[in-house]
């Protein structure tokens, strides 16, 4: 092949990087969740592992990943900068203030049930988070004029009845 042919544009270089960072981002925010399902619920499990709490780290990666990937989001383009920052903010702080709130509502009616405890700190996490998803997905292939192409997800496909 000539290497015209196979060179990218500065443009699809940078979209490309772009894309990656919020994969990363995403990523990041994924983990810190699955991880925060847990310690929230149950704080001896990390306590075991390390006399360090790692909350306001888990936290703040919480809302950043959640933020990022509510930026990220094909529907988000169609609106300006600054909207689109605040939204995804806003969004990610929503998410994750609620997410434990419903964690604070386990802890009180299961104080003395650890092992019921931490498995539904992780059940209803991963409950809400495919749930978000599920929307966004829902969100994102519903908005016409965009210009990106939205893949569809047969998984997600079965909830349109």
């Amino acid at each position: 092949m000539c290497p015209a042919q196979t060179s990218q544009t500065e443009e699809e270089l940078l979209n490309q990087c772009r894309d990656n960072f919020y994969l990363a981002a995403t990523v990041q925010g994924r983990l810190a969740y699955l991880f925060m399902s847990i310690h929230a619920v149950n704080p001896r499990i990390f306590g075991s592992i390390t006399d360090y709490d790692p909350s306001h780290i888990l936290f703040s990666n919480m809302l950043y990943g959640m933020a990022v990937h509510l930026f990220s989001r094909p529907s988000m383009y169609l609106i300006g900068f600054l909207h689109r920052l605040s939204f995804s903010i806003l969004g990610s702080m929503m998410f994750n203030y609620s997410t434990l709130q419903v964690y604070e509502w386990l802890i009180q009616r299961l104080e003395h049930r650890p092992y019921l405890l931490t498995f539904l700190g992780f059940f209803t996490g991963r409950v809400m988070i495919v749930h978000l998803l599920a929307y966004l997905y829902h969100v994102d292939t519903r908005c016409m004029g965009i210009g990106h192409y939205i893949r569809r997800d047969s998984a997600y496909e079965t909830m349109y009845v």
